[in-house]
């Protein structure tokens, strides 16, 4: 087929297109979670796989040539998200940083002591796998053994933690159920 699509013949590069966009798309999709980008991607790759196919050698392994290539353009997607989003961090943290930041210090040090009371409320074994889970950086599997409890207990020490501190946090503090998110996520 990519003997064919290479020469030219547009029913037999229609016939490669239709053989591999659905596992390209689908490698695509399964880093992205963005239909939207994953066309975009494969049309990408299959508009510059025409444009080039008289650089591309015949013999080339065309399945693995359009799986490397949408990795390329996945990578470089994220890469470019990613410098994106840290540009626009610098931009929030130096507009912050423009504002009064006395203000900002003080509530989050009042928010950590609310957060550090709350978390002594709770009982004893919620706290433990609270503060193995949150401080501790432990998965569930590993604080159960720590603790030697099951993996099903440590998910329900966790949740009732999550509540109590979100219940909490709310009374104390008027944005606490975000603020639990932010800071204890």
């Amino acid at each position: 087929m990519w003997q064919q699509a290479r020469t030219g013949d547009t029913k037999a590069f229609e016939q490669l297109y239709d053989a591999t966009v659905v596992t390209l798309s689908n490698h695509a999709y399964r880093i992205l979670k963005d239909r939207e980008q994953v066309k975009d991607i494969i049309q990408d790759v299959f508009t510059s796989l025409y444009l080039r196919r008289d650089e591309i050698a015949a013999d080339v392994n065309i399945s693995g040539y359009l799986n490397n290539a949408v990795k390329y353009k996945v990578s470089n997607l994220l890469r470019n998200k990613l410098l994106q989003e840290n540009h626009h961090q610098v931009l929030i943290r130096q507009a912050y940083q423009q504002e009064v930041v006395q203000p900002i210090q003080l509530e989050q040090s009042e928010l950590k002591n609310q957060i550090a009371r709350s978390i002594n409320t709770l009982p004893q074994k919620c706290r433990e796998v609270f503060m193995l889970s949150y401080y501790g950086n432990m998965g569930y599997k590993a604080i159960a053994q720590e603790m030697g409890i099951s993996v099903k207990t440590v998910e329900k020490h966790m949740s009732k933690a999550l509540q109590v501190l979100r219940r909490e946090l709310r009374t104390a503090h008027p944005l606490g159920a975000l603020l639990v998110a932010i800071f204890i996520s």
